[in-house]
């Protein structure tokens, strides 16, 4: 039987295996399960994994929770640093929008961790035209985040195309946990220049009202890091000589966050929320040209700079029938593009490349749930999104007279996309606590791609109080974004789409076993096959990269994660990842054997350990000293270093090491806690290159030193 019908047989089958077991059902819990009370102390209880809260080990999926205590603690700046530090992904930072890959699998050029599904409060935050998400600052201030749930693994089932090979869930604070005011500001040095961050959230509850304002940003310059010598073909303008530093890598990030609620008790709520972000980034590694900034002979600045901006409004209602019953609508609007000051060099002493790029969005979606028992529930629902597209030709600017060199006003297409989807899944518990069974199933029609259909099958079990098991299998599709089916290049050498591309499916079965005998210490340990199909990627195709199902891919992983904490007085963490994965690339030729079948980009092993702990201090300035590494293997570079190189190579490993020492339960004024903190990103300033997808290879990220003052009122 085909991967693509198996997804169907064993959904159906679970469905109606748990649509007939509801016979059994019981109104209530039965009585004296007094160990069940202990259980929900020692876990954390989440939602994403089946749109219903449950406690983490029962939950049927492979997650990880971060709370705002983690954030507090390990001194994270962004999402894209929680999930940096977080078994079973790995990110490439390319000082633009970082790239994460997972147990194996990376989304390749201009992917922007298109790979995974990035929500809020269960809303898409997707940059639609690539489909890729914004990790940074300007994804959400973090004073307004409750936890951060994020699955490792498909789950199309229940939340469609994008949620690919992994979903993050950010919850915001619900409002009995908001505060008048949440606010940090963060200044200090990266690369030796000065830049800072700031994060405020605000709340108030007014009856059964509620609101929530919140606001981040960043301004920080990475500028001086050099071009890795492992390079092999780098696309650098003339004027640059024997020159290998970056002149622009500056940053900046702004997002504005507005949430406004109605609660009416146990009848239900009515929620409007919007975001507003923005980001503008120099662009020496970008991958057009490498290292373009500078002056001409008349002081004319120039270089390659990417600004882009989205906005998204979404309104979620939920409507308590009954006891058992709840009807949920959602409709969010989403629309962005590039900025006025995007501006491309393609190492060119004529013109430079204005994009013409936008999208407006529509998405509508309607749940129905029931919860006849404890034992048993059943969520369906169905979803419709609009996408309209925007991919203009580009426009070449003359330096000297900063006009157009032809017109391209009447080359503007838009294109619209259309996806349907309905879902279906169920969760019953067969003899509670020791064995729950989930199912469902989803169809997705799209307009270009057709029908789609995925599912998931699992087994949760908890053996005794402390030690709990889960079998999973699953399915996700991800449709090839609009960039990578429509993308017209901006200079020879450049990315081509092709609207002929195939949606990309991949296959999950996943074992995963938690101990964890109280509060202080635990361990989860999970192993995953994962069989990918139809990968599509940018690929070298004559001079051009090009849109293509490249490859098949089969990956084999295996993570796990010890804790050891004690209240506030210490906390410690050790994490390993250990990946085998294969590609079969379908083609034949010098290029196939160039490559050959190992993988790339993703490396063989990561590891990871922290540690925080009180130190002996006075009792007015409590104190807290904190360090985090991360240890990542040689990995081989990308298909494209390979053919320029014509030869495969590896990427040497890297260490990176974080510090803080901090105060605790400090209270500079009474009631109204305050934190100072001292911290170091890349103590020891590793230089290490990560791997490229254009013929050239990024520096880590710098050394950063700074100063954070948080404060509670």
């Amino acid at each position: 039987m085909s991967l693509r019908n198996k997804p169907l047989l064993y959904s159906v089958v679970a469905v109606l295996g748990l649509f007939a077991a509801t016979s059994q059902a019981q109104a209530e819990e039965p009585d004296g399960l007094e160990e069940l009370d202990l259980v929900k102390l020692l876990n954390v209880e989440v939602s994403t994994a089946t749109k219903t809260a449950e406690s983490l080990d029962d939950a049927p999926a492979v997650i990880t929770v971060v709370t705002r205590e983690d954030i507090q603690r390990w001194g994270f700046q962004s999402v894209a640093d929680v999930l940096n530090h977080t078994v079973g992904f790995y990110s490439i930072d390319d000082h633009i929008l970082p790239n994460v890959g997972v147990r194996g699998m990376s989304g390749g050029l201009e992917a922007q961790s298109g790979v995974i599904k990035v929500m809020i409060d269960g809303v898409s935050v997707a940059y639609r035209i690539t489909s890729g998400n914004w990790l940074g600052v300007e994804l959400i201030p973090l004073e307004s985040i409750a936890q951060i749930e994020i699955i490792r693994g498909p789950a199309s089932a229940l939340y469609g195309a994008d949620a690919f090979l992994g979903v993050v869930n950010i919850i915001t604070l619900s409002p009995e946990q908001m505060r008048p005011v949440r606010a940090r500001v963060v200044a200090g040095l990266t690369e030796g220049n000065p830049g800072g961050r700031f994060d405020v959230a605000s709340g108030a509850v007014f009856g059964k009202f509620d609101l929530l304002l919140g606001a981040a940003g960043e301004i920080a310059d990475r500028s001086g890091l050099e071009l890795p010598s492992e390079s092999p073909a780098p696309t650098l303008p003339s004027s640059v000589g024997a020159r290998r530093n970056a002149l622009d890598l500056k940053r900046s990030s702004l997002v504005l966050q507005t949430r406004l609620g109605y609660r009416d008790g146990d009848n239900g709520h009515l929620i409007l929320s919007a975001y507003a972000s923005g980001l503008e980034r120099g662009g020496d590694f970008a991958h057009w040209a490498q290292l373009s900034a500078g002056s001409d002979q008349e002081g004319r600045r120039y270089g390659t700079v990417v600004a882009l901006g989205q906005f998204r409004a979404s309104l979620d209602g939920l409507l308590r029938v009954s006891d058992g019953v709840e009807l949920a609508l959602t409709t969010s609007y989403f629309q962005g593009g590039v900025l006025p000051s995007d501006r491309v060099e393609i190492a060119s002493n004529l013109f430079y490349v204005e994009r013409d790029e936008s999208y407006h969005s529509v998405n509508v979606a309607a749940e129905g749930r029931w919860t006849p028992s404890q034992r048993f529930n059943v969520i369906a629902g169905t979803d419709t999104v609009y996408d309209r597209e925007k991919l203009g030709v580009p426009k070449r600017i003359d330096r000297d007279t900063n006009q157009a060199v032809f017109d391209a006003s009447e080359h503007k297409p838009a294109l619209g996309l259309l996806n349907v989807g309905a879902f279906i899944s169920a969760n019953y518990k067969a003899f509670d606590p020791w064995l729950k069974l989930t199912g469902g199933m989803r169809y997705d029609h799209h307009s270009v791609y057709g029908d789609q259909l995925t599912g998931r099958v699992g087994v949760t079990s908890r053996w005794t109080r402390a030690l709990a098991a889960k079998l999973l299998y699953g399915t996700a599709f991800k449709a090839p974004s609009p960039y990578l089916s429509y993308a017209l290049p901006l200079r020879p050498g450049d990315v081509v789409g092709n609207p002929n591309l195939e949606p990309q499916r991949i296959a999950t079965l996943e074992y995963q076993m938690s101990f964890q005998p109280d509060r202080s210490w635990g361990v989860t340990s999970s192993v995953s096959y994962n069989r990918l199909l139809d990968k599509a990627e940018f690929m070298p195709n004559g001079i051009n990269q090009t849109a293509r199902n490249v490859s098949s891919q089969r990956s084999l992983s295996w993570e796990t994660r010890a804790d050891l904490r004690h209240y506030s007085d210490y906390a410690l963490y050790a994490s390993f990842e250990l990946v085998r994965s294969r590609r079969q690339l379908g083609q034949e030729g010098y290029a196939a054997s160039l490559i050959g079948t190992e993988n790339v980009v993703y490396p063989p092993w990561i590891s990871w350990a922290g540690v925080s702990f009180a130190l002996p201090s006075v009792p007015e300035v409590p104190l807290e000293l904190a360090a985090q590494a991360i240890w990542v293997a040689p990995r081989r570079a990308a298909d494209t270093s390979i053919l320029e190189r014509g030869g495969s190579f590896s990427l040497p490993s890297y260490l990176l090491v974080e510090a803080s020492l901090a105060t605790r339960e400090l209270y500079l004024v009474p009631g109204h806690e305050s934190r100072v903190a001292f911290r170091a990103r890349n103590l020891f300033a590793e230089r290490g290159p990560d791997p490229g997808f254009s013929g050239f290879e990024y520096p880590l990220a710098p050394r950063e030193l700074y100063l954070e003052i948080e404060h509670t009122y």
